[in-house]
């Protein structure tokens, strides 16, 4: 195939540009050419100008052959494809079966294939971490997009700024940074991708001090609905850069992360666990600190609770930006007993090593989450109800199911509002409240149907319990949620209303909603409400 000189996707954003993102009559075939691709030369692609076809997919998978190379795509039937599809975290995930997988070399690729789609109507998705059911982050019969070659970690000359690609994990970037005794505000697990993470608001160790990963991002380089690839902040497509934080997958996919860094060296904290005499102290020492967070905002904290060995046993993961062991702010915490103390001093990366580390990838996967009012005495209820209602699913085959409690505390809410605020419609003035995440693993797959069920009944209970004491909030982190959650509309009606209007600009013809219909959509939850 003959390819043409390319034209400056810059030029072409500003010959697009006028009182509409993308024209009514923006022409697919001609911003493809403009990309490079010769689309006379193919026949199948030239034909659809004029009429559709029920192999868009083959079509569509061919193209990118021919014009990026046959190991820039991989076929159903090759060992490759079939290492790549069973590399996802959760077993849901690894069942899906793309009609090819994409692996573009940089964001005028990317634009090529969103292009592709359209002309196609061939479906994509973008691939992620940790989506923990199928279609997340992969698509049946269609097009898996794996930005795992966009994995640049480039520091500006000042090393204000590091410019992330969307293929890194945290795991990668952390070590990069540390070597000039930098961060960024980014995930607490190793193997949890930038892109999703993000993209869905992005808890992090940090974020009293700083807010959360969406809150430090200074720019995103994205490519749009029109193959158009913008570099969004708060002073340029500032409504997209307002979108882009905690919006998910609905406006473009990003191609860089320009974030910005602060100095951090050597922290403290780790993992500690507890036996069940100890919970009423484990609530009152959580509460109290997620209460006063203003007091020392270099520390964070999460609670989990969990069966094991038909023990009940906690645990929390206690954090502190400084290299000061138990700083007084965790006095409470080290009065309590523990069975397992496994704090130190450490980097960053080797922190978010640590989190996480065990759990094995490529069985069955659930999360679920809401939040509520923070009350001392209400995450009682829950652990109480938690484990009255674990009978029903407890002789799953390796079975560990666990519910965690993450405040989102004022200090936290505070620093979101920094360069326009972001999406998530959370206020200071109504924290703080916390999150409720349930994460649950097994092995065997004819074990889903009750597990999900258990998981949707525990949460009708938990929202039924804060209800009776005014305690419900409506927010979903979207990271934890489940795909019978809605968790747009929990971000409010104000913010949401915001979102669609500004998806109405960058993207009038619904291709993040109708050709990457996976994951977290503008309406309604992925897979509708959970069936009566």
């Amino acid at each position: 195939m003959k390819v043409t000189t390319i034209v400056s996707v810059s030029a072409l954003a500003t010959a697009a540009l006028g009182s509409t993102f993308e024209p009514a009559d923006f022409n697919v075939t001609k911003a493809l050419i403009a990309n490079g691709i010769d689309v006379a030369a193919i026949p199948e692609l030239a034909g659809l100008v004029e009429r559709s076809s029920l192999s868009a997919c083959s079509i569509a998978c061919t193209t990118l052959k021919i014009a990026f190379g046959n190991d820039s795509v991989l076929s159903e039937g090759t060992a490759a494809y079939e290492n790549f599809t069973s590399s996802y975290w959760s077993a849901q995930q690894n069942s899906v079966d793309p009609y090819c997988i994409f692996k573009p070399s940089n964001a005028l690729q990317v634009s090529t294939v969103v292009l592709l789609s359209r002309l196609t109507q061939c479906p994509f998705a973008v691939k992620g971490g940790h989506a923990a059911f199928a279609g997340g982050s992969s698509i049946e019969g269609g097009i898996t997009i794996a930005l795992e070659k966009l994995n640049e970690i480039k520091l500006s000359s000042d090393k204000k700024i590091a410019s992330i690609g969307p293929g890194n994990r945290w795991a990668s970037v952390y070590p990069a940074l540390e070597q000039y005794g930098l961060e960024v505000i980014g995930g607490r697990i190793a193997s949890v991708g930038v892109s999703g993470l993000t993209l869905g608001g992005g808890i992090s160790h940090f974020a009293n001090a700083y807010g959360w990963a969406c809150d430090n991002v200074d720019s995103f380089e994205v490519v749009t609905a029109s193959g158009i690839i913008v570099t969004a902040s708060a002073t340029s497509f500032s409504d997209l850069y307002w979108a882009l934080r905690g919006g998910g997958n609905n406006f473009g996919i990003v191609t860089k992360f320009n974030m910005r860094t602060f100095v951090q060296g050597p922290m403290w904290g780790g993992q500690r666990a507890h036996v069940e005499s100890e919970f009423d102290k484990i609530y009152t020492a959580y509460y109290n600190i997620a209460k006063d967070a203003a007091n020392d905002t270099k520390q964070a904290q999460i609670v989990s609770f969990a069966l094991q060995g038909g023990s009940k046993i906690a645990a929390e993961d206690l954090e502190y930006s400084d290299p000061t062991p138990w700083p007084p702010i965790f006095d409470e915490w080290k009065a309590i007993p523990a069975i397992v103390d496994g704090t130190v001093i450490a980097n960053l990366s080797t922190m978010v090593q640590t989190l996480g580390a065990g759990t094995p990838d490529g069985i069955q996967e659930t999360y679920w989450d809401r939040t509520f009012k923070l009350d001392r005495d209400l995450m009682k209820s829950f652990i109480d109800t938690f484990y009255e209602m674990l009978p029903a699913i407890s002789d799953a085959a390796d079975i560990l199911p666990v519910l965690s409690f993450q405040a989102i505390t004022v200090p936290a809410m505070e620093s979101m509002q920094q360069n326009g605020g972001n999406a998530l419609g959370l206020d200071p003035k109504k924290g703080p409240i916390f999150i409720a995440n349930l994460a649950i693993m097994w092995s065997n797959v004819a074990d889903n149907t009750r597990i999900m069920s258990f998981s949707n009944s525990l949460y009708e209970s938990l929202v039924a319990i804060a209800g009776e004491k005014g305690l419900n909030n409506d927010y979903i982190y979207m990271n934890y949620a489940s795909p019978y959650q809605d968790v747009i509309s929990s971000y409010g009606p104000a913010s949401k209303q915001r979102l669609e209007k500004i998806a109405g600009i960058y993207d009038p013809t619904g291709v993040f909603q109708k050709l990457q219909p996976g994951y977290f959509k503008l309406e309604g939850a992925p897979y509708g409400a959970f069936p009566a």
